[in-house]
């Protein structure tokens, strides 16, 4: 998600786990996912690395935006970027952690729908990057708002190409997230695009900021993605750990209440946690409080969600 006040913005997902308190019951692992810019600043990039290394327990996999990039849809352009990709990607690959870069990040319908046109084209050049560089897998941020998407037919037509692009990525052992939000008709239809084939998780971006009725945001979200993919093992949640009342910022999360939203959607069953933006300089350092890898390693280890909370009974 890119929103137009703000410097270049980053996804990252958490995969969850089924709730410590069902005793027998075997539980999910659970994942946590980061957003970040690479290729900007060499600086920066190192201290992202270094971060990385020292938390490694609470980076399940790393959404990297790639400034160098055009990430409009011509996912050709990726080629002829060797020193660049390694410059960022050799230490995040040294570290053991998924890279799964943007591999398209519009805001255009008629962009988007170019894609689609050429939807052959694009895999198959999708599935050849990923090997040629390395990755993991792609994640795309396609948010239909200049111009909106108005095709009757928009969910099936996103649904047919994450297909048509995860199946692929999957032959070749490669994995596939999206970012959803409940702002956007399209991206809104968690339940369509959670029974592609071909995704593997979807990255809600209507909680990064704590939304006062961030429990219903997230149990509808919750049941729509369960009734597509028959589980919650494709529902991301996301986090904005940049809203800390810094930089003109509201100061949405304090260690209180991260944990107070990460119980509850551990204790819905949710095991995936989505953390938008990771950035670390002298300047603007997210996250900069060191509460946050205790909570976040709180989630990872289970032990957010107590055997008497009242979402258990």
């Amino acid at each position: 998600m890119r929103a137009a006040a703000l410097p270049l913005l980053l996804c990252f997902a958490l995969a969850g786990a089924a709730s410590p308190a069902l005793a027998g019951a075997a539980s999910p692992p659970r994942s946590i996912s980061w957003w970040f810019d690479v290729a900007e600043n060499t600086t920066v990039d190192a201290a992202n690395a270094a971060t990385i290394a020292a938390h490694r327990g609470v980076f399940t996999r790393v959404m990297p935006y790639n400034a160098r990039v055009p990430l409009d849809g011509n996912v050709s352009l990726w080629w002829g970027h060797d020193a660049d990709v390694a410059a960022w990607n050799d230490p995040l690959q040294a570290l053991g952690v998924p890279v799964l870069p943007y591999l398209i990040d519009v805001d255009n319908s008629t962009q988007m729908h170019a894609v689609y046109a050429n939807a052959s084209a694009v895999v198959a050049d999708a599935v050849a990057l990923a090997q040629h560089y390395g990755f993991q897998g792609w994640f795309i941020d396609y948010e239909d708002e200049y111009p909106p998407d108005t095709d009757p037919h928009k969910s099936a037509k996103l649904a047919a190409f994450l297909t048509l692009l995860g199946d692929a990525l999957h032959a070749a052992g490669k994995r596939l997230t999206i970012c959803v939000a409940s702002w956007s008709a399209l991206l809104a239809d968690y339940e369509a695009i959670a029974a592609s084939s071909g995704v593997d998780e979807l990255q809600l971006m209507s909680t990064y900021a704590r939304p006062a009725d961030f429990e219903s945001v997230v149990d509808t979200y919750f049941s729509k993605v369960r009734a597509g993919a028959g589980s919650l093992s494709k529902a991301g949640v996301g986090i904005g750990v940049y809203y800390d009342g810094r930089n003109g910022y509201d100061k949405d999360w304090d260690e209180d209440s991260a944990r107070t939203f990460i119980q509850y959607v551990a204790a819905q069953g949710g095991t995936a946690l989505d953390i938008f933006r990771l950035l670390k300089n002298e300047k603007d350092d997210w996250p900069h409080a060191e509460w946050w890898w205790v909570v976040l390693e709180e989630f990872v280890n289970a032990t957010t969600v107590s055997s008497d909370s009242p979402h258990l009974n």
